[in-house]
């Protein structure tokens, strides 16, 4: 594989005489594989090589010690973030392909630990049966317990009659330390119900529920962060259409903007819902449990038909959008699409709060208000379950507001 990657003899010879060598080539084998380019292999072989060289250097000789080097290795590179996020990536994704050969100990998965991995799953699957629980928020609620547990775990407490309001309350504050207001409020209501379940079910001495208190929020206290038509138009010029990751990208956005779809709904769109025939694009499975059918938009069409001919890898994959580097799969986060987002916004030097896939969705809803469609038709349009998610979205009346600036407002009453 080497002899594959360089053409110099001595820089082959070097990599082979590191312990690491051989392990080092079959990774980069199943790289080659998925397409990677010969650049990118070479650097990915000179990172491995040095750190091979590294562990070497600790009196490191057997494989399954590898992974505790990894973080004392990249902190010599902290001071440079590119090559410290970059360099840590690389060597996670090589430890994985070693656990997967069998060649170390797995970890054990970061759970809480003895009986209380059972009680998350007994909750689990009591919310599953009796308030007929989603598959998306019944892991986001087993991983949430389980981080509590996690947190109560690491004081020292083994059994939870033991847990006190004191430390109900230190969880609280570390867990706001790291998200929004709205954010705390669902968290504390999970909180709150996990811990009626664990006293109703005699796992807590004492009711700890009343002990969670989590932030006050008002109805709509927000307004919503929307584009106007200009800075949509602003945004979508900024994109390179001549790359294949340009088009890709243009075709996103304007999925974004022109229908106000949520970016997960963009993430996993497929080929099979796009009807080229009867011109009509399908959104299955949205977050209210229902589907929506739209008309496809000619310029939507004829982006997505751009960046099919000439920008779609060739896969096997059935997801819409790709990633535009090896290994050419889709995308695994939501937030991939979200940076994607930002960058454009950033090149067209367009501001606004809180960046992201759903800008485009609010813009979407406040152009359709604008242009003097009921809060009905707007909801079912961006599928909402109930008229008040979709009045938070049409919190501005831009065309109200300048009549009431220009005259005395009786005529809005």
């Amino acid at each position: 594989m080497l002899e594959g990657i360089y053409s110099d003899a001595r820089t082959i010879e070097r990599f082979r005489r590191s312990w690491l060598g051989e392990w080092i080539s079959e990774y980069l084998v199943g790289l080659a594989t998925q397409r990677y380019a010969k650049i990118t292999l070479q650097g990915y072989a000179r990172m491995l090589y040095r750190f091979g060289v590294f562990v070497e250097e600790q009196g490191v000789g057997e494989i399954a010690r590898v992974p505790d080097w990894i973080a004392p290795f990249i902190a010599l590179f902290k001071s440079h973030r590119c090559f410290y996020i970059n360099w840590r990536s690389l060597l996670e994704r090589f430890i994985s392909h070693l656990r997967e050969k069998d060649l170390m100990l797995k970890p054990e998965p970061s759970r809480p630990v003895g009986q209380f991995v059972a009680l998350v799953s007994e909750y689990v699957d009591f919310l599953s049966k009796n308030r007929g629980l989603s598959d998306d928020r019944a892991v986001h609620i087993r991983s949430f317990c389980s981080r509590f547990l996690e947190y109560v775990s690491a004081l020292g407490v083994r059994s939870l009659r033991k847990v006190s309001p004191q430390v109900i309350q230190s969880y609280i504050v570390s867990e706001g330390r790291h998200y929004t207001r709205s954010t705390m409020s669902d968290r504390c209501s999970m909180l709150r119900r996990f811990l009626s379940y664990l006293y109703v079910h005699g796992e807590l001495g004492m009711d700890l529920s009343s002990v969670v208190v989590g932030p006050r929020l008002y109805r709509h206290e927000r307004c919503p962060r929307f584009l106007t038509r200009s800075q949509i138009e602003v945004v979508l010029s900024s994109v390179d259409r001549k790359t294949p990751m340009g088009r890709r990208d243009y075709a996103m956005l304007l999925f974004l903007s022109t229908y106000g779809l949520r970016g997960v709904e963009v993430v996993r769109l497929r080929l099979e819902d796009i009807d080229w025939r009867n011109e009509r694009l399908y959104i299955r499975s949205r977050k209210a449990g229902n589907s929506t059918v739209y008309p496809l938009a000619s310029s939507v069409g004829e982006a997505l038909l751009s960046y099919m001919e000439s920008g779609r890898p060739e896969t096997a994959h059935r997801e819409l959008f790709l990633s535009s580097t090896a290994p050419f799969g889709p995308f695994g986060r939501t937030s991939a699409l979200g940076h994607i987002v930002k960058k454009y916004l950033a090149l067209s030097k367009v501001t606004v709060e809180r960046p992201g896939t759903h800008t485009f969705r609010y813009s979407c809803a406040q152009r359709l208000f604008e242009d003097g469609f009921p809060i009905k038709t707007i909801g079912d349009y961006l599928g909402h379950r109930s008229a008040d998610s979709t009045q938070r979205y049409t919190m501005i009346a831009i065309s109200a507001l300048r009549d009431v600036a220009l005259g005395d407002g009786e005529d809005l009453s």
